[in-house]
């Protein structure tokens, strides 16, 4: 392996989402939202496989060397603004498909789907206020993920039910991050 003067060897020569994910101690499932997101500076990968996205060791430690340094003693990231705007704006969207007088099933569903997938960061947060805040607005998915059928009315009725106390949390959410 070639060391360039003044930097440190690579201790792997690539990575993909799973290498990346156990160099820092975090859920494969949080990575992936990061990079899908381009969220927390993490890099664009140097190719793409058809097995997923790979990193050269170079490109990507000193990424995860910066990620290491913001967290405190490698236990959960706090929750960011930008994360809990988006939890905040999905969630929205998706109360106000569930008020309208006819339900489109195909638009709820991806409403659904979006804010979905970002349980898995949230739920890897910090347990600070934010961070406590995002779970209970994402509660009914995080409970019931992929549980609920957008073209049952019984389903849409636990959704509706969910709809006062997911608007409280993100108004909640909103007043924390200042947006």
């Amino acid at each position: 392996m070639e060391v360039i003067a003044g930097e440190r060897p690579a201790r792997r020569e690539f990575y993909g989402i799973a290498e990346i994910a156990d160099a820092l101690g975090l859920a494969r499932q949080l990575v992936t939202v990061w990079r899908r997101r381009r969220s927390h500076g993490m890099p664009e990968p140097d190719a793409e496989l058809a097995s997923g996205p790979i990193w050269s060791g170079h490109t990507i430690e000193p990424w995860i060397a910066q990620v290491r340094d913001r967290t405190p003693a490698n236990g959960p990231l706090s929750a960011t603004p930008d994360l809990a705007l988006r939890a905040t704006r999905r969630t929205l969207r998706l109360v106000s498909l569930l008020l309208e007088p006819r339900v489109r099933a195909g638009a709820l569903a991806r409403a659904l789907y979006s804010l979905g997938e970002l349980v898995p960061a949230v739920r890897d947060c910090r347990d600070d206020e934010l961070g406590g805040q995002l779970r209970e607005l994402l509660a009914p998915l995080s409970a019931e993920a992929g549980e609920f059928d957008v073209h049952s009315a019984e389903d849409l009725a636990r959704l509706r039910a969910h709809a006062p106390a997911m608007l409280a949390a993100a108004g909640r959410v909103t007043e924390l991050v200042g947006g």
